[in-house]
């Protein structure tokens, strides 16, 4: 009699354990969400891998009309064994308290590993608006399955020439990459 009673209790053990590593296993597989990559790499199922080499915050007190207020290179690398586009998302999350029609930035665009498309280099100046905002600065594809695919670009923040504003302004930026749909 004692020896079923234990063979029970070690039964019922294994049952918890296998259920556990059931249930643990299909949320690590079904619960990767859509998530938002600053600086670090993050799986997402089952399209495949971003991974985004922030370039760091901008802050930026007064400059000069004319001035470059700063430039940053920044890459988004793909990696999927599935055989559907991968696309991403950048956005630019800015602080800006200079007025309307004074700080404008421009994107430059490299396919460097000649996979898939990058969002396209914009040679005339976008306006930064004031106040808190997120700007969709562009969206790009990987085409799967692919290994290690890169998209590097370059954003450069400026001053236009002949603007007013007052020696308290101030920007903040940082940019974050989110896949596609």
């Amino acid at each position: 009699m004692e020896r079923k009673g234990i063979y029970i209790l070690i039964v019922g053990l294994l049952v918890v354990i296998l259920l556990t590593n059931v249930v643990g296993t299909t949320f690590s597989i079904f619960g990767v969400a859509n998530k938002t990559v600053k600086g670090e790499e993050i799986q997402i199922l089952p399209k495949g891998t971003l991974i985004f080499n922030n370039p760091g915050a901008i802050k930026v007190g007064y400059v000069n009309a004319g001035d470059t207020l700063d430039t940053k290179k920044f890459t988004v690398s793909g990696k999927t064994d599935n055989s559907d586009n991968f696309p991403y998302v950048v956005n630019f999350n800015v602080e800006n308290t200079y007025p309307d029609g004074v700080l404008y930035y421009t994107v430059n665009a490299d396919n460097t590993s000649s996979n898939g498309t990058t969002f396209q280099s914009s040679s005339l100046p976008v306006a930064i608006p004031t106040g808190t905002s997120t700007i969709e600065i562009g969206s790009g594809t990987f085409a799967g399955p692919v290994r290690n695919a890169k998209h590097t670009y370059t954003i450069t923040i400026y001053r236009a020439e002949g603007t007013e504003a007052s020696g308290e302004s101030s920007f903040s930026g940082e940019l974050d990459v989110t896949q596609g749909s």
